[in-house]
């Protein structure tokens, strides 16, 4: 029983090894150890370097989103910030902490290190803790502890040098006081014996022998001087002679230095268990720091390679659009090389197993390649290059076949050797824990192209009923056709230039490649005999008949790419001619309303006088002095205000034209002929269709096809008190709400201009606190604005002086 449990477990830990083993290799072969070469260059300590090309990449779906948050943080924050972040002071103290908590003594100069990367976690905690705009890196970077007094002990203990100060304790002092008093009168000593002997010496130097002051005796003279020789010259005509009235002081001196060296390493020892006794806070302050750099590390590489923030998708969906391969960027930055051709990957639910035709060099295993690390870059917090923000499936299993794997110990052909991979993919598959990817080059090559082609079909559909995603690079025609049978299955070729020979490393989705080996020999110069000779072997109208249904397709493609592209600049150029009506409509609506406001109140303001006109003709009517003559004087001028005000007429102009639903116009800003649609009578504003767009204009906007102008009744004014009163929430909602952090003050400027454009009543605007400079730029902006009534900070639960509420007229 046990002898069975035992082979038992030995099967396993062998098993787990294998599929530990072989998901590194894939990793390798995708080139990720590459990436992490060149990932590690932008770090900023040798502590961040070693850490990044040890990296493994995690295999939990939570802990790549918090890799990837904490990246998208850091950018969004440096893109903020004047000057860069620096991790200048941070040194790796984890090892010298160690010892130091088992009693170890380490030297001044380590801790001096240790005190300095103290000082840089505390103002690197001020630079990222902000819980409202950074929650991701604040949650551990609240826990960093500022460890002020161990600095200040070190800092005043220890030079910048890292020598020990001599006022480290008054002992020390003391005797370092004593030690140069003692060696400037063994100088003084020295210094008399050379003046005192001159003729014996060979020179003045004073030398220095095992830390001893020595002069060079002239060796015929030596027997004259009581001391100690310590050396002589290769030539052995001089010696070098302490003089016995100066080892007497060095022998005080020697002592000295002990006893100072004694009280040092008192201090250093004392030091030392300051940090053990700290030691658990300390080691983790310097596990955060190293957090910290490295997700500042991810976030500057992906910035140079123009990473864009992928979205995980649960299910096996994958929209990649205009991607670069990373180890190609860094090929065309670094070394000059051509600059990769950006590729898109569309792969929806569906769909199991993609093959990819085309010739050699045409860019199939690249792409390959590429999506595979692209997988893994975004589990390991890095943004991907692309054009558009990627949606890629979370994929902690992935498997590679790229490459010969041939074995001369196991006597393995190119053949065997992947087919022996393919196989411990296959047992893998059985035992994996969320999404799959395959990733198999030229699958089924290497052996006879019938068999292998049999052989390498069988294998995909294998992988259609046990991966989610599978994507094979073939030149197996056969391939091709399994699309037609089995909805699972896509293709992919990688564009080929017919005239100049070389491959465009796009990828055509949809389409499988066509066979140029013929068309591309008879362009070489290739005799013709020879390939109408092996014209006749193949079936010419099967092949003829794919391969112009093939060329078919990708001229139709090409076809609706530029419809595509054509519309997409007809809706563009739409959309701006729709802008700018809108732009005119507001406008003139503006306009119209300041002009109605104005007759309005004018007219209130006549009433208003008239009616008090009114009131004292009246009251003069009641006066029983009035006279006859004051009487018709009163009652001319009632008749004269009944007229102006109640009884006075609205003369009906003729109307030429009366535009009405379905007429022709012309629309004077564009010069072009439209139609009325709908007709809003009460506001007095007309709906017109112009080609594929509809505008709302009013009549002062359009005329008739020849040239008529609107002709209306005077229409009738309504007299309001007061200014129309606009409803607005003093509540801060969505609505009401605009979050420009991250931004710059022009770009924050431009988005709340578009927002208040339409909008009356407070505004929330968050705009974070961090340096201020956000904050301090738009409040300068804003009361500059002659709409924008006042600007004050927002309450405490509303986001205190992170938001700024602007009053909008």
């Amino acid at each position: 029983m046990i002898l069975f449990f035992c082979m038992q477990e030995k099967s396993y830990s062998k098993k787990l090894y294998s599929e530990n083993n072989l998901e590194d290799e894939s990793k390798s072969l995708l080139g990720w150890d590459l990436l992490k070469t060149h990932l590690a260059s932008f770090s900023s300590t040798e502590m961040g370097k070693k850490a990044i090309l040890s990296f493994e990449i995690p295999i939990e779906y939570e802990s790549s989103k918090r890799l990837l948050n904490e990246t998208v943080e850091i950018t969004e924050l440096e893109n903020t910030l004047d000057k860069s972040i620096s991790f200048s002071g941070v040194f790796d103290i984890t090892r010298n902490i160690k010892i130091c908590s088992k009693g170890g003594v380490i030297l001044a100069s380590e801790l001096l290190e240790i005190a300095k990367t103290i000082a840089a976690a505390r103002t690197l905690k001020k630079i990222f803790l902000d819980f409202e705009q950074r929650p991701c890196i604040s949650s551990f970077t609240k826990n960093l502890i500022d460890h002020n007094n161990i600095e200040t002990i070190f800092k005043n203990g220890i030079e910048s040098n890292g020598r020990i100060a001599d006022n480290a304790s008054s002992k020390l002092s003391i005797l370092r006081k004593e030690l140069l008093s003692k060696k400037l009168e063994r100088k003084i000593l020295v210094d008399k014996f050379i003046q005192k002997n001159l003729a014996y010496l060979q020179d003045t130097v004073i030398a220095d022998r095992y830390g001893r002051p020595v002069v060079a005796v002239k060796v015929n003279y030596i027997d004259n001087f009581k001391g100690i020789i310590h050396d002589s010259s290769s030539s052995g005509n001089t010696v070098y002679f302490e003089p016995d009235s100066v080892v007497t002081k060095g022998n005080k001196i020697a002592s000295l230095e002990a006893r100072i060296t004694a009280e040092e390493f008192k201090l250093l020892q004392k030091w030392s268990q300051v940090v053990g006794d700290n030691s658990d806070n300390l080691i983790a302050m310097s596990s955060i720091l190293l957090r910290l750099e490295n997700a500042l590390t991810r976030s500057r590489y992906s910035k140079w390679i123009g990473g864009k923030t992928p979205m995980f998708e649960k299910n096996p969906i994958i929209s990649l659009i205009g991607f670069s391969h990373p180890l190609l960027i860094w090929e065309n930055k670094k070394k000059g090389a051509p600059p990769p051709v950006p590729v898109d990957f569309h792969i929806n639910r569906n769909i199991k197993v993609v093959s990819i035709t085309g010739p050699n060099t045409g860019g199939k295993t690249a792409a390959l390649k590429g999506l595979g690390l692209s997988l893994i870059m975004a589990r390991g917090g890095l943004l991907i290059p692309s054009t558009k923000n990627p949606i890629i499936p979370f994929c902690p299993n992935i498997y590679v076949d790229i490459g010969d794997k041939q074995s001369l110990e196991e006597n393995l052909s190119t053949f065997s050797g992947h087919i022996s991979r393919i196989k411990q993919i296959l047992e893998s598959l059985k035992n994996r824990r969320g999404l799959s990817i395959v990733l198999l080059d030229e699958i089924g090559s290497g052996t006879d192209p019938l068999e292998g082609s049999a052989l390498a079909m069988a294998l995909l559909k294998e992988f259609a009923n046990k991966s989610d995603i599978t994507l094979a690079t073939t030149h197996y025609g056969d391939i091709k056709a399994l699309k037609y049978n089995d909805s699972r299955f896509e293709n992919v070729s990688v564009a080929f230039d017919e005239d100049s020979l070389k491959p465009k490393y796009i990828l055509n989705w949809g389409i499988p490649g066509r066979s140029n080996a013929l068309s591309i020999s008879k362009r070489i110069g290739l005799d013709e005999s020879i390939l109408n000779e092996a014209a006749n072997y193949l079936k010419p109208k099967e092949v003829d008949n794919i391969n112009n249904i093939i060329k078919g397709l990708e001229e139709e493609k090409i076809k609706q790419q530029n419809y595509a592209e054509a519309a997409a600049e007809l809706i563009a150029r739409t959309e701006i001619l729709h802008d700018e009506l809108k732009r005119n409509y507001e406008y003139q609506k503006l306009n119209a309303e300041k002009i109605q406001e104005l007759e309005r109140y004018k007219l209130s303001k006549h009433i208003v006088d008239a009616k008090k006109e009114v009131i004292d003709l009246i009251k003069k009517l009641r006066d029983q002095d009035v006279k006859g003559e004051d009487t018709r004087i009163i009652g001319k001028r009632l008749k004269e205000i009944e007229a102006e005000h109640l009884t006075q007429k609205n003369v009906e102009k003729s109307i030429s034209w009366n535009p009405k639903i379905g007429d022709f116009v012309k629309i004077k800003s564009l010069n072009s002929t439209g139609q009325i649609v709908d007709i809003d009578k009460k506001g007095g504003f007309y709906e017109i269709k112009c080609g594929l767009f509809r505008s709302t204009l009013s009549v002062n906007d359009f005329e008739g096809i020849n040239g008529e102008k609107p002709n209306f009744k005077n229409p009738k004014v309504e007299i309001n008190s007061s200014r129309e009163d606009f409803s607005f929430s003093k509540i801060r909602t969505s609505k009401n709400t605009i979050d420009v952090r991250g931004l710059r003050v022009h770009e924050a400027e431009i988005i709340i201009e578009e927002k208040i454009r339409k909008f009356h009543g407070p505004l929330w605007i968050v705009h974070g606190i961090g340096t201020g400079k956000l904050k301090k730029g738009l409040r300068i902006w804003l009361s500059g604005l002659n709409y924008v009534d006042k600007i004050e900070d927002a309450a405490n639960n509303e986001g205190g002086p992170g938001c700024s509420i602007a009053w909008i007229k």
